[in-house]
Formats: structure tokens, sequence, C-alpha cells
């Protein structure tokens, strides 16, 4: 069983993502895109709410030994096959604080949404660090493949990036989303989320 498969089935992510759709509060029958899906939980869980769902992950490890959802491709988002303007809601969850150009990779998600059409992300906040994951794991006895996940999580972030609410506002805007809305979850406030729509005139 591949590290994806199993931090998305057996440890506390796949509550976090089960929050996360629902903070997203997608609508019946729309067209939703999960951008760096993993297994494609986020994709299965909106296709429970009535959602046509899809997922895109570049990794085609990703979806070993099997996909949590039917309708998910290996694919880079700067080579996605579907049409401009087809999904009322992309999600990109864990994967744009990994990237060298997160603002390019929004502005190129931007190109698949509907007028109004929703981004919303979810990002290491600033609150996570090596040192606040390891207290967060050893206060809730977080072993294995729970607590790894957890500490790499932290040591990818301090690596590459964190943001804060002002950060997250000027990484929005910079790629033509005006952000909506901001929630803090998971723990003392590890992941930040933000709901954008594209902003007038772009």
């Amino acid at each position: 069983m591949s590290d994806f498969h199993s931090i998305q089935t057996q440890t506390g992510w796949g509550r976090v993502l089960e929050k996360f759709a629902a903070w997203c509060r997608p609508e019946p029958g729309w067209w939703t895109l999960d951008v760096g899906c993993g297994p494609g939980l986020l994709p299965a869980l909106f296709a429970e709410r009535g959602c046509v769902a899809f997922g895109a992950d570049f990794d085609p490890a990703a979806f070993y030994p099997r996909p949590l959802h039917r309708s998910v491709v290996a694919a880079d988002v700067r080579a996605l096959s579907f049409s401009k303007g087809r999904f009322d809601l992309i999600t990109a969850s864990n994967l744009l604080f990994l990237l060298a150009d997160p603002g390019g990779a929004l502005r190129q998600i931007r190109d698949f949404l509907r007028p109004g059409g929703f981004l919303i992300a979810l990002n290491p906040s600033e609150r996570l660090t090596m040192s606040a994951a390891e207290t967060l794991a050893s206060q809730h006895g977080l072993r294995g493949v729970a607590r790894r996940s957890l500490v790499n999580w932290a040591r990818n972030a301090e690596a590459n990036h964190r943001w804060s609410g002002a950060d997250l506002t000027a990484l929005f805007a910079g790629a033509g989303y005006e952000l909506l809305e901001m929630a803090l979850i998971m723990g003392p406030g590890f992941a930040r989320l933000g709901r954008g729509v594209v902003g007038l005139g772009v």
C-alpha cells in the first residue's frame, strides 16, 4: 500500500478532508475538480454530495493500489484536458505549498473555472512548524504513518510555503482571485482554508 493511500484512509487526514469537503459547500450537480488529489478521497466525498467529481494528480503512484474514486487521472495542472470554463468548483488541497510558483498554478487553474466559479485551497498555515507538529502528535499519541505524515507535512511546509491570512490574500489577488473567506482547521490551526472567486475584470 502506498503512503498516499494509507495517509488518506488510515490517518486523521481523512477527517481533515471530510471537514474540508463540508467547508467547500458544493451543490448537487456541480462539476468539481480536485488538483493534486492523491488517491482521490476528496473527489469521492464530493461525489457523495451529488457532484460530478474529478481528480487529477501528477504522480500515478498516488493511485496505487487502487484509486478511491473512479474519475481520477494522472495529469499535470499545466496540461489538463478538460474544457475551459467547465468547473463550478476547483480545489487544491495540500498542493500549492509544494510548488515553486503557486501563483502561476492558480492562474492556470483559473482557466477551467466558469464565471463565478470557486477556487478553494487548503494550505499549511503560519502556525505549522515541526516543533508544533511533534507536540500535537505526542498529545494525541500518534504513531507510525499518522505521526510520520504530520511531521513530514510540517517539514515540507517549513522548507517551502506557509501562509498567514495576509499571505493568502496576496497569493489569491496576484493570481486574479478575490479571497472571500478563510478558516483555520486541524489542531491549533495548522491548515488554512481559503475560498476565492475570479476577480472582476480578470
